[in-house]
């Protein structure tokens, strides 16, 4: 869940994306978009238990459409028009907040000082 909510990250930022999609063959990369949103679908779907568990419900068809783009793409594809709008909608069903400064100038999380 944590890898594909990082993922989600990635795809709503243009600065993040861009830095990860160059860090393999584009057709491992695919693999690893397609299947992380497969998995948060499904997850999202069957969610219960928690407190967030109807939230994560409510957002899984965000999440299904996504994850149907990205399988409907081109196999070549790692980026397309609409997927940082779509990552965008995902997070905010998810309750994500937008950062500081907004998607477009996000560049990710600072080190942990742990």
């Amino acid at each position: 869940m944590a890898e594909a909510l990082n993922l989600l990250t990635v795809l709503a930022a243009p600065r993040l994306y861009a830095r990860w999609r160059i860090q393999a063959p584009a057709e491992e990369m695919r693999t690893v978009l397609q299947s992380r949103m497969e998995a948060l679908s499904s997850f999202c779907a069957k969610a219960w238990g928690s407190p967030d568990a109807e939230r994560f419900r409510a957002a899984a068809p965000t999440v299904r459409k996504l994850g149907e783009s990205i399988a409907a793409a081109p196999p070549s594809t790692l980026m397309d028009a609409g997927w940082n709008a779509q990552a965008r909608e995902c997070l905010d069903a998810l309750g994500v907040p937008v950062p500081p400064g907004g998607w477009e100038a996000f560049e990710g999380l600072p080190p942990s000082s742990e």
